[in-house]
């Protein structure tokens, strides 16, 4: 009676204030969570805030840094591009034996050390192919974004899910400590006569029901501190305290319509497809230039010597050479080429804005099915936590029920299960609510400045 009446009061504290210490309050759950925290972190663990982990999620996860490399590569490809436009020198050499006449060694005439360089001044291809690495580039940095975005989102919903079923195993090991209890006295009562022999072989089998439940969870938290390890880039061997968190309300109330237009405005994904088109319409446009002349500036020099026999099969021989000037290059015929290409990029064109169409509609519905699956949630989480209420007044009835002596401890027992059972409902139910909202804060692309 007094383990019993001890732990149903170790309970009654944080419940008050969960349940009338904060009229008005949204979110209980955080009442509960600051209740049941540990005080002391044990010896060598690590404790790690919401913020801190998101922070090392952004900074050490290999998604994120594959992403990171992405933009690198399209940087490079961009500046790569603008290369014809810039002045380039190059310096060689065509030192060779000459026998009879002097013929050409790559296209240039043989010569000690050459110089040449060349610079485009007009090229409408090259420069629609400059402007389309340029919008790939900013196409890069959005799917950054994006994958930064997912991240945080993963990193926050593992550590809430982590913070839930920690406290969630704090009350399915009561609950299973309980039915252990339980089946003592159900097994007492059927060798008395007061229980059939069934209420036995149930009470066994509640009592596997808890420690099977306990296993699952125990094996989920160890995966969630895997996984949250592994996002986070901290060494599987450290052991993470971590604090409690949630995810912020909605700061302002919205049509559906208007949460749409924001997801659509602001969803990483769908700018990065917007950048690609814009990338893919200059390459059209590239292609459409490839009959338009090219201008380019060229200029070499040569240092011959007369090994070359030139002195025998030109009238005058020159050690020093220089060409300086502009090439023009006009295409007259090269239909059949330029039509494939055409249809090629097009096509490429168009399959980007089915790409973006869709995208635009997944994001819409997804707005529309996360705003019910918030409504539905919250409602939810109500019933949850007025359940959890019952439960404890039930309690409180039983516990007064049998220090009058009118009902047995096993009545009492079955009501410390219950209530067990109606606190992992009551976490689950928050922890569902907050999956809701952050899956929102995704898609509206705001997850990042929430957390941040």
């Amino acid at each position: 009676m007094n383990k019993t009446m001890r732990n149903a009061l170790c309970g009654a504290g944080a419940l008050l204030y969960l349940l009338w210490g904060a009229p008005g309050t949204p979110r209980a759950q955080n009442t509960v969570q600051s209740a049941t925290t540990p005080a002391a972190a044990p010896q060598g663990a690590r404790r790690l805030t919401l913020s801190e982990a998101v922070a090392m999620a952004l900074r050490n996860n290999r998604d994120v840094l594959m992403a990171q490399i992405t933009v690198s590569r399209t940087e490079a490809e961009y500046k790569e591009s603008r290369a014809p436009f810039r002045p380039e020198v190059f310096l060689g050499s065509g030192l060779a034996a000459t026998k009879g006449f002097p013929l050409s060694i790559e296209g240039s005439a043989p010569s000690i050390f050459t110089v040449s360089t060349s610079q485009a001044l007009f090229n409408p291809n090259l420069k629609n192919l400059e402007k389309m690495a340029g919008q790939m580039r900013f196409s890069a940095e959005r799917s950054l974004e994006e994958k930064q975005d997912d991240i945080v989102a993963q990193t926050v919903l593992t550590y809430l899910d982590l913070d839930k079923s920690r406290r969630s195993l704090e009350y399915v090991r009561g609950r299973a400590a309980t039915l252990v209890e339980t089946e003592q006295i159900v097994e007492e009562r059927v060798q008395a006569g007061l229980e059939p022999p069934l209420g036995g072989t149930r009470a066994k089998l509640n009592t596997a029901r808890s420690r099977s439940q306990t296993v699952a969870l125990e094996n989920q938290i160890a995966m969630l501190e895997f996984t949250l390890r592994d996002l986070t880039g901290i060494p599987q061997s450290e052991t993470i305290l971590i604090e409690p968190a949630e995810v912020p309300a909605p700061s302002r109330e919205e049509t559906v319509e208007q949460l749409v237009g924001r997801a659509l405005e602001n969803n990483q994904g769908i700018k990065a497809l917007e950048e690609e088109i814009r990338a893919k319409e200059f390459l059209v446009k590239s292609e459409e230039a490839l009959r338009w002349p090219r201008i380019n500036l060229v200029g070499q020099y040569g240092l011959f010597s007369n090994i070359n026999n030139y002195s025998d099969y030109f009238k005058k021989f020159s050690r020093n050479n220089a060409v300086f000037g502009i090439s023009i290059l006009v295409p007259v015929y090269a239909h059949d080429r330029f039509s494939a290409r055409m249809l090629k990029v097009q096509a490429e064109l168009a399959a980007v804005h089915y790409r973006w169409s869709n995208a635009r509609a997944a994001v819409s519905m997804q707005v529309r099915r996360m705003v019910g699956e918030m409504q539905q949630q919250s409602a939810a989480q109500e019933v949850a936590r007025l359940e959890l209420e019952l439960a404890r007044r039930s309690l409180d009835v039983v516990l007064a029920q049998y220090q009058d002596g009118r009902i047995n401890r096993l009545a009492v027992e079955q009501a410390r299960i219950e209530e067990d059972e109606r606190w992992v409902d009551f976490f689950q139910a928050g922890y569902l609510e907050e999956k809701a909202r952050l899956e929102m804060l995704r898609i509206s692309g705001e997850v990042r400045s929430v957390f941040r």
